[in-house]
């Protein structure tokens, strides 16, 4: 089976930057799968890089085989909300995704639908400036299915959002997946994922670390504890916490977390400015770590 993405050997520099080094995953069409990392990790160049908004320095980005370039109706292949601030204040909803489906070659029709879809239908006539924030977001998700696409590229869908639309956009991305139709999301976080994606890809500082089964990923990080050693052990806690970690214990300078992977902990405690003195991964019956 063909890949519906395909990343080959993908690099992306800008100037002495390396935003993304010899990246190589596969995203298996008719599934959702979520592109895991923290901010900076490289997710939004990814997805920039299958639309063609910046050009691989090596490697290639292929969607069912091919560039974005290569098709000839890209809005058909893949639709993509990558800024929910895309639709201008002063057009009409409506309006807005009317114009988004003819760019795709759809007929005028299919607006009325995916704002339907969307649960924008009471509102299509009002101007896009006065829409709250969480409209706004699924005006963006409308107008990225105006073509129909068969492909899903958003990124950090999921962020700010409260538990009520968290829940309606799980429920529509399942939705889209019944239909045959293929997501890759980003998320700086794994809590939260486990009940969507059937897989996972696992970026950090421009490279990946790891993809496979979702369930293969929620099963190991809920049996791994990580033992760390910190100069700052309150600060780490609090910082752990807000990044979706569970601290099961401290004692001292040393602390159990679990629920993030030592990957995603180094990261946390770097932008925290905290040092880590000692880390160890341990599993149900491996024994205690060093002291």
């Amino acid at each position: 089976m063909m890949p519906m993405l395909d990343a080959k050997t993908l690099t992306k520099r800008f100037g002495p930057v390396v935003a993304l080094s010899d990246a190589r995953f596969a995203v298996r069409p008719g599934a959702i799968t979520g592109l895991l990392g923290a901010d900076g990790a490289g997710k939004s160049t990814t997805l920039r890089l299958f639309l063609g908004l910046v050009r691989p320095t090596s490697g290639s980005a292929l969607i069912d085989g091919r560039p974005i370039h290569e098709w000839p109706a890209p809005a058909r292949k893949v639709g993509a909300v990558m800024d929910v601030r895309s639709a201008h204040p002063s057009r009409r909803v409506i309006d807005s995704v009317r114009w988004a489906a003819r760019l795709a070659g759809m007929p005028r029709s299919r607006a009325e639908t995916v704002l339907d879809l969307v649960g924008l239908g009471a509102v299509a006539g009002q101007r896009v400036r006065r829409l709250p924030a969480a409209p706004r977001r699924r005006l963006a998700l409308a107008t990225a299915l105006a073509g129909d696409p068969e492909t899903v590229l958003l990124d950090e869908p999921l962020d700010g959002l409260d538990p009520q639309e968290i829940a309606w956009l799980k429920e529509l991305l399942r939705r889209l997946r019944g239909q045959g139709r293929t997501v890759l999301l980003t998320s700086r976080l794994l809590a939260g994922l486990e009940d969507l994606v059937d897989d996972l890809v696992v970026i950090s500082r421009g490279r990946i670390v790891g993809s496979g089964s979702a369930t293969a990923f929620v099963d190991r990080f809920r049996l791994e504890t990580i033992s760390v050693l910190s100069d700052r052990p309150r600060p780490l806690c609090a910082a752990v916490i807000e990044a979706g970690g569970e601290v099961l214990g401290t004692q001292g300078r040393r602390m159990e977390i679990s629920g993030l992977t030592s990957v995603q902990l180094g990261e946390i405690a770097r932008g925290a400015g905290i040092a880590l003195m000692g880390l160890v991964e341990v599993r149900p019956g491996t024994g205690d770590p060093p002291s």
